[in-house]
């Protein structure tokens, strides 16, 4: 593309930007940790970095049709983009659909744009005059001012949000229980926020809570709770089965009440397996008889993983 399709289509040279650059980030996280899913889980790369990317790409589109608009769709916007960020921190469920849209973008975006793309060049070449002005209609540039506030304050927020979270893993020299309720907390916590992004902080916490389990540290139904929650957002069946036996151990307890963690940790450990859920509480899909990142101590054993306990 020349300097005049720069100055004309900046939104067109915006979008097959991020496509590319889409692409280059699948190519050299794969390239440059040789295919280790393992390695990619554990730094969190490429996920954050295709949530970088979608914000940037949201906020060029913000940057070439702000000076288009009215000041009131700048104000309407800013308002728009500043309270979806801010539902993250102040209500749990409205922020958690928020997360959602989020991972939906992060799997659906790269192909909704480079559509988008093939349509606006077929639009030009071959659409009739009222085809042709589309691109420039005032509509047109109002629906991408709209989906850049939309990208940058649900994406955005939660790069937002790992920038600004806690630390996922507390001291080693903490009590078991408190670093157990502390695992729990931030795993939850990152849900509503959209640090979930960072895909390396569930895989701390999942290791911390592990080594504790091999070493029997683990010795009350609320740290065995606390342990299932952070183990069922795992990689790999052996993760569930250890979370499903925990919220079970937990449950025949009479100190809590877990049995709807006992549905769900069952269903995600069977659905990994290619099993048919009981329960009905998953949704989507999920990866086959996936590896274990990270893996599970060899002292610990996923069908009995109390018996470490004195």
């Amino acid at each position: 593309m020349n300097r005049t399709t720069l100055v004309r289509r900046p939104a067109l040279v915006a979008a097959v930007g991020y496509v590319c650059l889409h692409v280059a980030v699948v190519v050299v996280g794969a390239v440059a940790t040789g295919g280790d899913a393992g390695t990619l889980v554990a730094a969190g790369f490429p996920s954050l970095a295709y949530y970088l990317l979608i914000t940037a790409f949201g906020a060029v589109l913000l940057t070439v049709t702000v000076p288009s608009l009215p000041r009131g769709w700048w104000l309407a916007g800013g308002t728009l983009a500043a309270t979806l960020v801010a539902v993250r921190y102040a209500f749990g469920t409205a922020a958690g659909v928020l997360t959602v849209g989020s991972l939906f973008a992060l799997v659906f975006l790269p192909y909704l744009v480079a559509a988008g793309v093939v349509v606006r060049l077929l639009v030009t070449r071959v659409g009739g005059e009222r085809l042709r002005g589309l691109p420039g209609h005032p509509l047109t540039r109002r629906g991408l001012f709209v989906a850049g506030v939309l990208l940058v304050a649900t994406v955005g927020g939660s790069v937002l949000a790992v920038a600004t979270a806690p630390a996922a893993v507390p001291p080693s020299d903490w009590s078991a229980d408190r670093q157990l309720e502390y695992l729990e907390r931030t795993d939850q916590r990152d849900r509503e926020t959209g640090a979930v992004a960072d895909r390396s902080r569930d895989y701390r916490r999942a290791e911390r809570v592990l080594s504790l389990l091999a070493a029997g540290q683990a010795d009350d139904p609320e740290q065995w709770l606390d342990a299932a929650v952070v183990l069922q957002h795992g990689t790999c069946p052996e993760h569930f089965e250890v979370a499903h036996r925990l919220a079970l151990a937990a449950n025949d307890s009479t100190a809590v009440e877990a049995t709807d963690w006992v549905h769900l940790t069952y269903d995600r450990w069977q659905v990994s397996m290619g099993q048919p859920q009981r329960y009905g509480t998953q949704t989507g899909t999920r990866p086959v008889d996936a590896e274990c990142h990270p893996p599970v101590p060899a002292e610990l054993d996923p069908a009995a993983p109390l018996e470490s306990v004195a």
